[in-house]
């Protein structure tokens, strides 16, 4: 149990008990990196760091403080400018040395990389080929977790398609939940991970296809050095510690495909035998028969018995970070308009009103809208009947 003197936040809580999952033998050095995003170098200091200091080995001494190295405003305009006019057709390297010998300005070329290649600078990356070889099971159950939606007239032919997202674990080969929905989306994705985490616990890592759900896809914004924010889904599995794997094509999620393929013999022929023919019903049935049956049947052991899924925190609120978030300004009149609907805020205890308060708006997977303050928490919000927000013509 964490210390409640460190006064950790919900994220440095999950950093620590990988951490410290990690002193103690469950997860190898590549497993607990690979979850944090950290190099294994990163991984020891700050192994060494929690044995050390305890929980609050895992804050970062520089979060406050402004990098020495950091380029001022200034310079990095002047950069962007001549990039754009004078060096335009320089490449990284080669305008870094005329940088430094031209304008006095000392960069490296991969400073200028990361800067300039948003804005479309030095054309597109080159894809390098690589040999393909196969991958091997991952050892312990909840390392790595596969989601994908298939569209397939599950009900017979006589119906219409429905898509099932149905998640994967690898090391075992045992699909771990599913949901009916008329096709794949971010709200379908978010509840299948809800319940299976509910179930689980938090696995390590997902591999996924490059669906618009998973990952932005807006490349003409990154041309033109438009800022490309990352989707719903990234926001809430970095909260969560949990790595996302984006496969480049079917091939490379192979055992996800063919489970899916197997489904759609065995799955199709009982739901029709049962005359089970709507999406609520199909996916009770999916839950509680079919894929404990199918598991029992299918499932490999595991290459090491001791599981990598994390136990939720009791602080951590999964319907909360398992959604779509949106900032809002609250009007004058206690007002705010989302989706096209006017809400009204009730005052917190403590304030007598929100006007100009910043807040977060939550499209949660089932449907629900929730206000949040980032001091008085979840606000209590009313729909204005009959009353639709007024939308820029």
């Amino acid at each position: 149990m964490i210390d409640q003197e460190c006064r950790l936040t919900v994220a440095q809580s999950q950093k620590f008990q990988i951490v410290q999952a990690a002193l103690d033998g469950h997860y190898t050095n590549a497993q607990a990196a690979g979850a944090l995003n950290l190099s294994r170098r990163q991984l020891q200091r700050y192994k060494r760091r929690v044995q050390r200091d305890g929980p609050s080995g895992v804050r970062h001494g520089n979060s406050a403080r402004r990098p020495v190295n950091r380029l001022s405003d200034p310079r990095r305009q002047k950069i962007l400018d001549l990039a754009a006019s004078t060096y335009a057709l320089y490449n990284f390297s080669h305008m870094a040395d005329a940088l430094a010998h031209d304008e006095g300005v000392l960069v490296s070329d991969e400073t200028l990389r990361r800067l300039l290649r948003p804005t479309g600078h030095g054309g597109k990356p080159r894809r390098r080929k690589v040999h393909r070889r196969r991958r091997q099971r991952r050892a312990k159950e909840g390392e790595l977790l596969f989601l994908d939606g298939s569209p397939h007239p599950w009900f017979g032919p006589d119906y219409d398609p429905l898509c099932l997202l149905l998640s994967t674990d690898d090391a075992t080969g045992k699909p771990l939940g599913g949901l009916f929905q008329p096709q794949e989306d971010r709200d379908g994705c978010m509840e299948v991970c809800y319940r299976t985490f509910c179930k689980h616990g938090l696995p390590l890592a997902y591999y996924l296809d490059r669906g618009s759900q998973f990952i932005t896809t807006d490349h003409l914004a990154a041309q033109q050095g438009r800022p490309v924010p990352p989707t719903a889904f990234q926001v809430a599995m970095k909260a969560l510690h949990i790595q996302l794997i984006f496969a480049n094509s079917p091939q490379a999620r192979g055992r996800g495909e063919r489970i899916n393929g197997s489904f759609q013999n065995r799955l199709v022929a009982e739901l029709v035998r049962y005359r089970i023919h709507d999406a609520k019903r199909a996916t009770r049935y999916l839950n509680d028969v079919f894929i404990p049956r199918y598991a029992a049947r299918f499932g490999l052991p595991a290459a090491d018995p001791i599981p990598a899924w994390r136990p939720l925190d009791p602080a951590l609120h999964l319907p909360s970070i398992l959604c779509a978030k949106h900032q809002r300004i609250v009007s004058n009149d206690n007002t705010v308009r989302f989706a096209g609907v006017l809400y009204q805020i009730e005052p917190p205890v403590g304030r007598r009103h929100l006007a100009h308060a910043k807040i977060e708006v939550q499209q949660r997977f089932d449907g629900s809208i929730h206000m949040t303050h980032l001091r008085y928490g979840e606000l209590i919000c009313k729909k204005i009947p009959g009353h639709k927000a007024m939308l820029p013509v």
